[in-house]
């Protein structure tokens, strides 16, 4: 074999680059310049190794008179010949490039074989780069559908939000009439002393009218838009709000609350804002608990401090992998695969907190379940009296 390479050596690699597709994988690439290279050095072995990434560990060799078994010399990928020469393939994040033959002149690194070598070198550099960064592209490519896609559906959802505050505002003229008239109808039975069945009828319309009533007004108020001036919130009361929207859900799920509230005082805080926050965790508690039901725990205690009111709020449901313990916060992150989830709720949760000066932080129950435990300032001096 003649020292002095044609110019067809350096055109055959310059084709086999051409011919790479865009698309192409770190593993075609590397194939393809390296087939091109053994076709006009077929008297040698050449190979590429590409450490691991996302697809793993990339050999390729041509030439190699083994099998494949693993070398006792891992910086080799021929030890079956006598010489092998590795290049560092610039900017491609430790790739290398191998060329190994008996002949120990073969690949000296001198004259026309040194800049053949170069640009097989600068070639599998280009090559794999273009590949990893056309991989990147398509992850990101993927994300961001995704992405639409859950925006999307919370849109959906948003949508359908003010469809039904627009429908519980046109449940409110008639409700009102329902709760006076039976209101009416039952003082007027019990001043002429109608039948007792009836007067309990009555009775029990009146009070079915008037909780629809309070629940519509309830949720109208926490629909429309509020200040966002902190004012002085009992928790209690914003927890107890927040179990009656929720009431639906949970009772058809089976989930049972039992509440351990403490002596705490008023947080400072928007009321609107942190029944939502509530609202959002008791809900996905009870989806946690959809197969068998279970205990939703509502604990309230002052910090050690005296500085913070601390809510504990644990469900007896599947729990949460440890994996995705780090990222339940993050926008779009939803580990409900039936559609129900958009991923939003518990960012959303976040971002109130943490705008009322709290923190909020979620652990797997040693039992069973999930907790969530947030910790809100209070708003008034400790002198003033506790929430019963």
């Amino acid at each position: 074999m003649r020292r002095d390479l044609p110019v067809e050596w350096l055109d055959a690699l310059l084709v086999a680059s051409c011919e790479i597709p865009p698309d192409a994988s770190a593993e075609q690439a590397a194939t393809s310049l390296v087939a091109a290279a053994f076709d006009v050095m077929s008297d040698a072995a050449i190979g590429v190794c590409v450490p691991g990434g996302s697809e793993g560990q990339v050999v390729v060799r041509r030439g190699a008179r083994s099998d494949g078994a693993e070398s006792p010399d891992p910086t080799r990928l021929f030890p079956e010949y006598a010489f092998e020469r590795v290049v560092v393939i610039n900017g491609d994040e430790g790739s290398t490039l191998h060329l190994a033959s008996d002949d120990e002149a073969r690949f000296s690194g001198t004259g026309s074989m040194e800049a053949f070598v170069d640009r097989l070198a600068l070639a599998l550099g280009a090559a794999l780069r273009n590949a990893r960064m056309h991989r990147a592209a398509r992850a990101h490519g993927s994300e961001v559908k995704e992405l639409e896609a859950q925006v999307i559906q919370a849109g959906k959802l948003a949508s359908l939000g003010q469809i039904a505050a627009g429908i519980v505002h046109e449940l409110n003229n008639p409700l009102t009439s329902i709760v006076a008239y039976s209101d009416y109808l039952h003082k007027k039975a019990l001043r002429t002393e109608a039948d007792p069945a009836d007067v309990e009828r009555l009775a029990r319309i009146n009070e079915a009218a008037e909780r629809i009533l309070r629940f519509s007004r309830d949720l109208m108020a926490y629909s429309r838009p509020t200040a966002s001036v902190p004012a002085p919130v009992a928790i209690h009361e914003t927890i107890e709000r927040a179990l009656v929207f929720c009431d639906h859900v949970l009772g058809e799920l089976n989930v049972m609350v039992e509440r351990a509230f403490g002596d705490v005082r008023l947080v400072r805080g928007v009321a609107g804002q942190l029944t939502q926050v509530f609202v959002n965790l008791f809900t996905n508690a009870a989806h946690a608990m959809r197969e068998s039901g279970g205990r939703l725990i509502i604990k309230t205690t002052m910090s050690e401090a005296g500085d913070t009111v601390r809510i504990t709020i644990q469900d007896e449901g599947h729990g949460i992998d440890a994996a995705h313990l780090e990222k339940i916060f993050e926008p779009f992150f939803t580990t409900k695969t039936d559609g129900t989830g958009s991923g939003l709720g518990l960012s959303i949760v976040r971002n109130i907190v943490a705008s009322h000066g709290g923190k909020i932080r979620a652990y797997a129950h040693p039992e069973r379940g999930t907790v969530f435990e947030l910790a809100l300032p209070l708003a008034a001096s400790p002198s003033e009296p506790p929430q019963r």
